[in-house]
């Protein structure tokens, strides 16, 4: 997995490396960037690539952006859907299939006889969909963490898990996690087989374990 920017020489993100801190100090070119990434993840056009074994990957599908810790939503929109659509897979399958059959047969008799305890002549589509029912009970993510920094630990394995995430992005995440927090973020992502992208405003004590990618005042590179 390695990512680069074709205005810039080095990877930013390499293969070789399982983390880039991404050190950006002018703050024009900081927003540059960022906003030029956030607008290729929300599917607009942009200089970034991100690619595995040369093949050129969507990052709208295969990155998250992290810019404020504290609003990690583990029951987004995006991240409920992709679940429904799991658990809908889920419920096809041999295990499940015939408590399926069972249910959808039971929510047909339930819906005949309350048609019959009114005077509504009524009809109703025949093909339950799982995902409309997960949807119409409330299926998500139980919340269990008060600490911040443990919703980010369970959000990037919810993401992994469910979004297929391979790279994430933190945006001056060490203004927030002391580097003991850091080093097991790190931990915990590369045990999830995903890359991480520290990008940073102001150059902090390095971090072991991956590469470090500057862009000075003078727009100079050093790597």
């Amino acid at each position: 997995m390695k990512m680069v920017h074709s205005e810039l020489s080095g990877e930013i993100i390499s293969e070789s490396a399982a983390f880039t801190e991404w050190i950006i100090e002018s703050p024009k070119d900081f927003s540059e960037y960022l906003h030029e990434l956030y607008c290729q993840y929300e599917k607009d056009e942009g200089r970034f690539v991100l690619s595995q074994r040369d093949k050129i990957l969507e990052l709208s599908k295969y990155l998250e952006i992290i810019v404020n810790p504290f609003t990690v939503e583990i029951n987004s929109r995006k991240i409920l859907n992709k679940l429904y659509i799991k658990l809908e897979k889920v419920s096809k399958e041999e295990q499940m299939y015939e408590e399926t059959l069972k249910l959808t047969a039971y929510i047909h008799e339930y819906l005949m006889q309350l048609e019959q305890q009114t005077n509504y002549i009524l009809s109703f589509d025949d093909n339950l969909e799982i995902p409309a029912l997960l949807k119409a009970v409330g299926i998500k993510h139980e919340e269990m963490e008060d600490d911040f920094f443990e919703r980010i630990i369970r959000y990037v394995k919810i993401a992994v898990e469910v979004l297929s995430t391979k790279v994430f992005v933190f945006v001056n995440i060490r203004s927030y996690l002391t580097d003991e927090q850091i080093q097991e973020l790190i931990k915990e992502i590369r045990y999830q087989e995903a890359k991480i992208l520290f990008m940073e405003s102001q150059e902090r004590a390095c971090l072991e374990g991956g590469m470090r990618y500057i862009i000075d005042r003078d727009g100079c590179e050093i790597y």
